[in-house]
């Protein structure tokens, strides 16, 4: 009995879900070609009914045409629907039959649609799979989604053209209305199906009401390059499916996942899994900028819906135009900036939006950097000439005065030079060509805009128009066919005076400010900034000239930071450049790489990269002594901590030029006037150290030791001293101490009790008693070293009045 029932319930389960689930009517051929028939004569004025090619079985495949033919179709845009996926994806066929019913309907606004464009439908482009074999494939093993055929694509993606034509007569039928109208939009329709069953095994249930699908808008699962390249376009095809009850995929942004792309490969479980594939649909794209949109489609009406959503794109100006008409016309673009279709209306521009789209690849844009407050400008070059003349800047003498009074540092182009001497072939224009920026304010004014330094007029057919749109003041340059720049140079400038004051730059904390001497940074700019020095991002430096007839002295400063922090802004706390300038003294203030960079070069010991940056950069300055009018003979070091450090290495050490070197900056001298230093380190080793400060916890961190704390690395360091006796000899600074070192003033503010030989430091690596170290070593030698902290019983000083006392220029 128990294997009766078994038997029972599995007869019994398909009637009951074919009860719940009743077959849905199944269009037949008839019927559709009968439809189609059937509305060319009901609505002979709005609808054209044509036979682009034949499918299998000598079935047309049909293309119905509605537009408004009372209303010129010079200013219509125009919209293609088709079904590549027609077949076992049969929603795509009625959904698109619903839609074209629509478009025939008293609808206000089908009837403005009828008059804004022209709607190009193509419900069923496969009827041989639609009404015969429910699967995606022509008799001939085509599938005319994806072009591929019973070996591989069928599409030559270089030449855009098909290798067996004859195999794809589906195909080729959509191909030639594309190539007939160029629409601004392809709109491709797919939907539910059961293909992915044997016909034997469907029986009835091939269509069944209650089948549905995962509705999407304006993209495919498989291929993420079918879509809009405006989200926004996107959304308000949604927004009208919503409004109509029918929610909407999203695709990634509902998966929260980013793109897939080959070099996330590895990281492909977390990725959306479309991949960006070349498809039929991109026919029109690739040579018209037509703009490509797939739906998935359940019900008939959620079609018609976003599909309302999508004409009224079309009827209306996009959200930054101001004529009416699909999103398409930006030929090229760089960083905002945009070379666009000209025209008057919409078959102008899409004559020109062919033109320019299939030799844009020609073209190179740039602009006036950095973008700069009142002022805007756009240079395109069509031709290899202009190409070059950009890199010679041979530019019109008014767009040479543009650029002269503005405070831009380059023009900017999106290829390098090398790219655009190497260029040889010529665009060829024909249909005019437009130009588009776009200025951040809402109501700008005492616009001046220029072409090749030509005053431009307010005409939006030849000169220039302006309107207020998404945020930005467009402005559009359109250049008619008959004024063509003969050189194929386009020289945009836009002068203009913003109707509001926005202040820039974010202030940090006052307590900040003051820590980091902001106020007197600001107060004091420097005349060069971040010029480099060597080659590594580290290795540049800032420099203020003093104004003088005499050549200028002066002030070479290190930052401090254990050589692993902190940068030459540094100098703000410790020292006033202003008054240094204001007393005829130029300064410079340098970064240097860190022991960590060092590091990362296998570098032993890593302190020797900042020591050779501190050289490198002392005679990188002398070198342009000359040219900035500074005194080479007088130029006095100071620095903080491990800045300190550094200038006495260089004060100390026997000048590093090397006069016999190709390179001139090499051949300049490392000498010094004198070091001025707060808390500076004299001598790195260890021995040394512990002699006079028995609590001592420096300079491992300099000779390749890594540690938490400067106690970690010390120990090691000390333990190994006499493996790093060459290198203690080399790069500590009083082992190079001499009778002809310069004089050496020493200031630390940090005492807390008198500082002596032999006992332990509050703070042991910025101890006076170093200081004394070095005056004990100096002295002997004839050299003058001063050590001044707060418990010596003298008038406080700084390092300020120690660099003016001894640095000011000599009375003339």
């Amino acid at each position: 009995m128990k294997r009766v029932a078994v038997i029972l319930f599995a007869l019994i389960t398909p009637l009951l879900a074919q009860e719940k689930y009743a077959p849905m009517h199944r269009l037949t051929w008839e019927e559709y070609a009968g439809t189609l028939a059937h509305w060319r004569k009901a609505f002979p004025k709005v609808a054209v009914l044509e036979s682009r090619g034949m499918s299998g079985q000598n079935m047309p495949v049909y293309l119905l045409k509605i537009t408004d033919p009372t209303v010129k179709s010079t200013d219509k845009q125009v919209c293609l629907v088709t079904t590549l996926h027609s077949g076992p994806e049969r929603t795509g066929t009625t959904g698109a039959m619903a839609f074209a019913e629509w478009c025939l309907s008293d609808d206000p606004l089908a009837v403005e649609t009828r008059k804004r464009q022209i709607v190009l439908i193509m419900p069923c482009v496969n009827p041989l799979a639609m009404f015969y074999t429910d699967r995606f494939r022509n008799e001939h093993g085509v599938d005319p989604y994806t072009g591929t055929g019973r070996v591989g694509k069928l599409w030559d993606v270089k030449s855009l053209t098909l290798t067996k034509p004859e195999d794809a007569p589906e195909l080729s039928a959509v191909l030639s209305v594309i190539d007939e109208y160029q629409p601004e939009v392809h709109a491709d329709l797919h939907g539910t199906g059961l293909q992915e069953y044997a016909p034997d095994q469907l029986g009835s249930r091939r269509m069944y009401h209650g089948q549905i699908m995962t509705e999407v808008t304006g993209g495919a699962y498989s291929n993420y390059a079918l879509r809009p390249w405006d989200w926004r376009v996107t959304e308000a095809m949604i927004a009208a499916g919503k409004e109509a009850g029918f929610p909407s995929d999203r695709f990634e942004a509902d998966a929260q996942r980013t793109f897939w792309g080959p070099e996330l490969a590895p990281l492909g479980r977390k990725l959306w899994h479309g991949m960006p594939l070349f498809y039929s649909a991109h026919y029109g794209y690739a040579k018209y900028h037509t703009m490509v949109i797939t739906q998935e489609v359940a019900w008939e009406q959620s079609l018609v819906a976003r599909m309302k959503g999508l004409m009224k794109i079309g009827n209306e100006a996009w959200l930054d135009e101001k004529v009416p008409g699909y999103p398409v016309n930006r030929m090229r673009h760089f960083v905002g900036h945009f070379v666009t279709a000209y025209g008057r209306n919409a078959t102008e521009r899409r004559a020109s939006r062919v033109d320019l789209w299939n030799q844009q690849s020609e073209f190179a844009l740039g602009f006036l950097y950095p973008q700069t407050v009142g002022r805007e400008s756009l240079v395109v070059a069509t031709t290899a000439g202009a190409k070059k003349k950009i890199v010679s800047k041979e530019f019109p003498e008014a767009v040479k005065k543009f650029i002269e009074v503005g405070p831009e540092l380059k023009v900017a182009m999106e290829m390098p030079n090398e790219q655009l001497l190497a260029a040889t072939t010529d665009a060829k224009l024909t249909r005019g060509i437009g130009f588009r920026v776009r200025l951040p304010y809402q109501a700008p004014t005492k616009l001046d805009v220029r072409l090749n330094g030509r005053a431009l007029k307010a005409n939006a057919a030849d000169g220039y128009d302006s309107w207020f749109a998404d945020g930005f003041t467009q402005v559009q340059v359109n250049v008619p066919p008959q004024k063509l720049a003969v050189d194929g140079l386009y020289f945009i400038t836009c002068a203009y005076e913003p109707d509001e004051q926005r202040p820039n730059g974010w202030m940090p904390p006052a307590e900040v400010q003051k820590l980091y001497a902001t106020a007197k940074a600001d107060a004091t700019p420097a005349t060069f900034v971040d010029l480099a020095y060597g080659p590594h991002f580290r290795q540049t430096m800032d420099v203020w000239l003093a104004k003088s007839k005499k050549p200028t002295p002066v002030v070479f400063y290190i930052h401090g930071g254990g050589w692993g922090a902190q940068d030459k802004t540094d100098i703000h706390q410790h020292l006033d450049v202003r008054a240094f300038l204001d007393a005829g003294i130029s300064v410079a203030s340098i970064n240097y790489r860190f022991l960590a960079d060092a590091n990362a070069a296998k570098v032993s010991p890593p302190l020797q990269w900042p020591l050779q940056d501190a050289a490198r950069a002392l005679q990188f300055l002398r070198s342009k002594a000359d040219e900035w009018h500074l005194d080479k003979t007088r130029i006095a070091a100071s620095g903080v901590s491990a800045g300190g450090c550094s200038s006495l290495w260089l004060a100390m050490h026997n000048d590093m030029a090397d006069p016999k070197a190709a390179d001139p900056v090499a051949r300049e001298s490392t000498r010094l006037l004198f070091t001025v230093t707060k808390a500076p380190q004299p001598s790195l080793d260890p021995k040394q150290l512990v002699e006079w400060i028995p609590n001592s916890e420096y300079g491992g961190h300099a000779f390749g030791y890594v540690g938490k704390t400067r106690k970690e690395t010390f120990a090691p360091f000390f333990a190994n001293r006499d493996k790093h006796l060459e290198d203690l000899e080399r790069y500590s600074p009083m082992s190079h101490a001499s009778a002809d070192d310069p004089p050496a003033f020493i200031l630390c503010i940090k005492e807390d009790k008198p500082p002596i030989k032999g006992e332990a430091q509050t703070d042991p690596t910025h101890s006076a008693v170093l200081g004394l170290m070095l005056q004990d070593t100096l002295r002997p030698l004839g050299v003058r070293c001063e050590v001044h902290h707060l418990l010596d019983g003298q008038p406080q000083t700084s390092l300020q009045e120690l660099l003016m006392k001894h640095l000011q220029p000599s009375q003339p």
